[in-house]
């Protein structure tokens, strides 16, 4: 029994990125290393290490120390880490964003933005405590969105799925029976049994074709162009546009708010906005606001310039905030709104895409039903005769 109360009850073990070497390793262990280091982190957990931290700043706890704890806490092997090397690296005389550097896949600009500037005005708590409640907000929106398109993205799949078995697999065998019948089809029938002709005689070129097609698009899609296309899609789709829109306003004036309650110069918060939005086209607008602000432009008028990405209302509150030196406050409001604005939106989208999904599943089930029930009724009514 008391053996068992001196085992270290926390997972993992110490591990510290560029101290550690697993070359020596087993291989077992050098297969585990390999996983683990590509592993995700998970937003929520990010944001309970960020809420955690700032209680223990606030309390006095030495930024050291609560690393260290906190490293132990994380039960994401990676992330425990990825937080021992921070420890580590600011035990040695760098700072926590410094060492977040190292770590761009795990942190994102936004974040580490943040936490330089807390460093930098000596409000490293406040910030952390804004930051942890934003990354949870920003977090429950995404997966509302996703969640509002998991719905119609199955149903759609399993009817294509279910549509490609009949035409490969159903419809051959019958339409042996009609051949033998020699009976005169509908039209609707005729063209269900050539779709199903082609497909089966050419299934593997088509599959070939989708494969490619998608690879295709793939990789245009990681270039600059490639995304800066979709992205303008995705604004401009009847479907999405709103919503991409709301999620792109809310995140950066959310950055913004905080940053500027933290007391950073507008000009950087912007810039720092600029590399948390997801959208390109909102991320190229973010510069070039910046670089006018630095001219001595204010926010309203460069907005202004841009009523696709940011509406009338908005930019008219963003310029009463400017004029009367309370930018902070209706940033944060403003921000606050578009994410019930999201919400609402999310809810409606989804009221409406149900009835349509289930419209164009039931059209296309009783087209196929009565492409091909239609003929086999009216020879079972000639045998009757």
């Amino acid at each position: 029994m008391e053996e068992i109360l001196k085992q270290n009850s926390e997972p993992g073990s110490y591990v510290v990125y560029g101290v550690y070497d697993s070359v020596n390793q087993p291989w077992t262990v050098r297969v585990h290393d390999f996983f683990v280091d590509r592993s995700r982190v998970p937003v929520q957990e990010k944001s309970y290490f960020f809420h955690l931290l700032a209680t223990m700043l606030d309390a006095g706890i030495p930024i050291v120390r609560s690393l260290q704890i906190l490293s132990k806490k994380t039960q994401n092997e990676r992330f425990q880490r990825i937080l021992n090397t921070i420890a580590y690296d600011v035990e040695r005389g760098q700072k926590m964003s410094q060492s977040m550097l190292k770590f761009t896949a795990v942190f994102k600009e936004s974040e580490r933005g943040v936490i330089r500037s807390g460093e930098a005005i000596g409000q490293l708590p406040k910030l952390l405590f804004r930051l942890s409640d934003q990354s949870s907000r920003l977090e429950s929106l995404s997966m509302k969105i996703q969640s509002a398109m998991t719905y119609p993205v199955i149903v759609l799949l399993a009817l294509l799925a279910s549509l490609v078995l009949m035409v490969t697999w159903v419809i051959p065998k019958i339409s042996v029976f009609f051949t033998e019948a020699k009976v005169d089809l509908p039209w609707l029938t005729r063209v269900v049994l050539a779709m199903s002709a082609f497909f089966s005689q050419w299934f593997w070129l088509l599959l070939f074709g989708v494969i490619l097609a998608v690879a295709g698009v793939w990789f245009y899609l990681q270039t600059e162009s490639g995304r800066a296309a979709w992205h303008l899609f995705l604004l401009r789709f009847f479907v999405t546009g709103d919503l991409v829109r709301k999620r792109n306003v809310a995140e950066s004036i959310e950055i913004m708010s905080l940053l500027l309650d933290g007391g950073v110069p507008i000009h950087e918060a912007i810039s720092i906005a600029s590399e948390a939005v997801p959208n390109v086209h909102y991320q190229r607008f973010l510069r070039e606001l910046k670089s006018a602000v630095e001219r001595g432009e204010t926010l309203e008028s460069k907005m202004k310039e841009a009523p696709f990405l940011y509406s009338e209302s908005l930019t008219a509150m963003i310029g009463v905030g400017e004029s009367s030196g309370q930018l902070t406050l209706i940033s944060q409001k403003l921000a606050k709104h578009y994410e019930e604005e999201i919400e609402y939106g999310l809810t409606r989208m989804t009221t409406l895409l149900e009835p349509l999904v289930m419209l164009v599943t039931g059209v296309l089930v009783g087209l196929f039903a009565l492409a091909i029930l239609g003929p086999i009724f009216s020879l079972s009514s000639l045998v009757t005769l």
